[in-house]
C-alpha cells in the first residue's frame, strides 16, 4: 500500500503502591468476564482487545481477545495507546501542581502563551480543561494530516501543535466543544511550571507515585513490554490492515503530535489502577477532585439522559442500570479505549483495542457495558454460590432506602440474613423469627448487595441481589 493512500483522523477524543488482594475473585465471576468478553468481540467482529475489571477491595481481573498480529494473540501485558484517556491523566497532573501552590486553575493560560495566532491569552486554564475556550482543535486543521504523513518517524514537540490553530469556534466560556489544543496548552504549562519535559512531569508526578509500572508517555518513553500492533482502515478501501506491516510507518509523529492530548501507551491493568486511584482520592485530594467533578451540560446521551463534561472526564447520568458513570475513552490511528467507574459499586473497568474500525461509541456501549452488566449480576468475591432460590422468601421493596421487609411463607424454625457488598464484604445480619421481619438498613451506604438467607443448619436457601438507593 502506497504511503499517499493512507489517511489519518487523528481525533483523540470521546466519540493505585497499592494492594488488590484483600478479596479473591470468583471463578464464577471471572469465568463470565471471559466469557462475556469473547462473545461480544467475536460478534462484533473485533481484531483485538484487552481488559480489565476492579472490583475494590476485591481485586483486577484481566483478560484478552484476539490478536496482536497474525501467528501472535494479544497478551495482557502488551502496551496499547490510551488516546484521550491521557487528558484524564494531564487533568490530576494540573490539579496536583494546584495543591502545591505553583498554579491556579483560574490563572489565564497567556501568563505562558504568548503572541500566538487564535490563541487568547484571556482563557483561563479551567476553560482548557473542561473545553470551553473556544480554542479551535490542531487535528482538524486542513493540512493536520500531510504533515503527520511527510515524516512519520519525527518527534514533534508540543509548541509545534500551536501553528495549527484556525480562528476560535467562539468566544471563550461562552459554549462546549472538545478540543485537542486544550491539553497541548495544558501540558505546556505544566512542563513551564515544573522546568521539565512533559513526559518527565507526568512520571515524577502521577505514574511513579502511583506504581503504574506499565505506564509510557510515548516515544520519548520506552518500555520493554512489546506494543500490540495496530490496526485500521485508514487506507479508505474498506480493508482491515496492520499497520505495522506496511514498512514504511512508525508511531513516532502520530504519537508525539498527540502529546499531552493523548501520547500515553499502557495495560489495561494499569489503566484500570489509575481511575480507582483517581476516583477513590488517592491522587489528589478531596477539593480537587470535587473540582474535577464540576460538570458542565454537554448534550444527551443515545438513550436520552444528559452527558457532562468537568476536568478531564465525562459524566453519564443514569445510563447503565440507572446508575451514574464517569469515563473518559480516547482515539489514535489503530487504537481505541474506553473506561468506565461505577459511582454506585466504585467498579472500575477499562477496555483498550487495536482496531479503530469500530468507534468509542460502539466499544463503550457494547464491551465496556457488557462487562459493567457481568460486574452488577455475579457476586464479585467471597459471597457463596448457591443454587437456587426459595419460592417461598421474598425481600423487599428492591430498590431499598432505610427499610427492609423479608416475608416468609412458611417459617420451620429461625432464619439469618447476612448482606455482603460487590466486594464480598459483610455489611449487614439479622435474624428472621418472624413470617414477616423488618430490618433497619438506613447505615448502608447506596450501592449493590448480595443477600444470603440461612437456615438454622446453615445451608444457604436463598440468594437475592439487593439495591440500595437512598
Amino acid at each position: 500500500m502506497k504511503k499517499t493512500a493512507f489517511i489519518f483522523t487523528l481525533t483523540l477524543c470521546l466519540s493505585v503502591s497499592f494492594f488488590y488482594s484483600s478479596g479473591q475473585l470468583l471463578p464464577s465471576f471471572t469465568n463470565r468476564l471471559q466469557f462475556v468478553l469473547d462473545s461480544v468481540c467475536t460478534v462484533n467482529h473485533i481484531t483485538g482487545v484487552s481488559a480489565a475489571v476492579l472490583v475494590p477491595n476485591g481485586g483486577i481481573w484481566k483478560g484478552v481477545h484476539g490478536k496482536s498480529y497474525d501467528g501472535a494473540p494479544l497478551r495482557t501485558d502488551m502496551l496499547l495507546g490510551i488516546g484521550s484517556n491521557t487528558k484524564t491523566f494531564m487533568s490530576a497532573l494540573m490539579l496536583k501542581l494546584q495543591e502545591q501552590g505553583k498554579v491556579s486553575i483560574n490563572d489565564t493560560i497567556g501568563k505562558w502563551i504568548h503572541n500566538k495566532p487564535n490563541i487568547n491569552g484571556q482563557i483561563t486554564i479551567k476553560q482548557c480543561m473542561n473545553h470551553t475556550s473556544g480554542l479551535f482543535s490542531y487535528t482538524e486543521y486542513p493540512s493536520f494530516n500531510d504533515s503527520l504523513l511527510a515524516d512519520p518517524s519525527r518527534i514533534w514537540q508540543l509548541e509545534d501543535m500551536l501553528g495549527f490553530v484556525n480562528a476560535p469556534y467562539f468566544p471563550k466560556g461562552t459554549n462546549w466543544r472538545y478540543s485537542n489544543t486544550n491539553y497541548i496548552i495544558v501540558g505546556i504549562i505544566i512542563k513551564t511550571i515544573l522546568g521539565k519535559n512533559i513526559e518527565t512531569c507526568l512520571r515524577e508526578n502521577i505514574i511513579a507515585p502511583q506504581n503504574l509500572t506499565n505506564t509510557i508517555f510515548y516515544p520519548q518513553e520506552t518500555s520493554s513490554l512489546e506494543i500490540a500492533h495496530p490496526w485500521t482502515m485508514g487506507n479508505m478501501d474498506n480493508k482491515l490492515e496492520d499497520m505495522l506491516a506496511w514498512g514504511w510507518y512508525s508511531s513516532n509523529a502520530m504519537f508525539s503530535m498527540a502529546g499531552s492530548a493523548g501520547a500515553i501507551m499502557s495495560t489495561a491493568e494499569d489503566n484500570v489502577k489509575f481511575w480507582n486511584q483517581l476516583m477513590s482520592g488517592q491522587i489528589i485530594n478531596s477539593t480537587s477532585l470535587n473540582q474535577m467533578l464540576n460538570f458542565y451540560h454537554i448534550g444527551t446521551s443515545n438513550n436520552g439522559q444528559p452527558i457532562w463534561y468537568g476536568l478531564g472526564i465525562f459524566k453519564y447520568s443514569n445510563y447503565w442500570n440507572g446508575h451514574v458513570i464517569y469515563e473518559h475513552g480516547g482515539t489514535l490511528p489503530g487504537y481505541l479505549n474506553e473506561n468506565a467507574v461505577d459511582d454506585v459499586t466504585k467498579v472500575c473497568i477499562t477496555v483498550l483495542s487495536n482496531q479503530d474500525s469500530i468507534n468509542n461509541g460502539q466499544l463503550f456501549d457494547l464491551v465496556v457495558k457488557a462487562l459493567h452488566d457481568v460486574s452488577i449480576q455475579t457476586p464479585a468475591v467471597g459471597v457463596e454460590e448457591v443454587t437456587g432460590n426459595s419460592s417461598n422468601l421474598n425481600i423487599y421493596p428492591n430498590p431499598a432506602a432505610d427499610k427492609l421487609t423479608i416475608n416468609v411463607e412458611s417459617m420451620n424454625g429461625n432464619l439469618s440474613v447476612v448482606l455482603f457488598d460487590i466486594s464480598g464484604k459483610q455489611k449487614f445480619s439479622g435474624t428472621i423469627s418472624e413470617q414477616t421481619t423488618n430490618f433497619n438498613i438506613d447505615e448502608l451506604e447506596s450501592g449493590i448487595y448480595f443477600a444470603l438467607i440461612r437456615d438454622e443448619q446453615g445451608k444457604i436457601v436463598s440468594r437475592q441481589k439487593i439495591v440500595v438507593a437512598k
